[in-house]
């Protein structure tokens, strides 16, 4: 508990994310966690719950990761994650697994 958490996200094939939008979304209610859109983190639709706790992990964005960091992780960050990606031309999504242990 309290510690911080990188839910893993990868593009395959490998491509440039930085333009890209990345949502990262709870399963089980469809809400925000995390919002990022060419280049800049959108808050306007996160959950309350996530507010100052989340950001995108930017060094590996250039390479297709699309990692995000949880900090002060709760007992009821607990659950499914979906990293959704998308442009013009496609989208795709990918579902991580969270385990808090209490």
């Amino acid at each position: 508990m309290g510690q911080d958490v990188v839910l893993p996200c990868h593009l395959s094939p490998q491509r440039d994310a930085r333009s890209l939008d990345v949502r990262w979304i709870r399963d089980h209610i469809s809400e925000t966690v995390h919002h990022y859109r060419n280049g800049q983190d959108l808050y306007r639709e996160q959950m309350e719950a996530y507010a100052g706790r989340t950001e995108l992990v930017r060094d590996g964005l250039s390479a297709g990761s699309l990692d995000l960091r949880i900090t002060g992780l709760r007992p009821s960050d607990d659950g499914q994650y979906i990293c959704t990606v998308g442009d013009a031309d496609a989208y795709d999504e990918a579902i991580v697994e969270l385990k808090v242990s209490g």
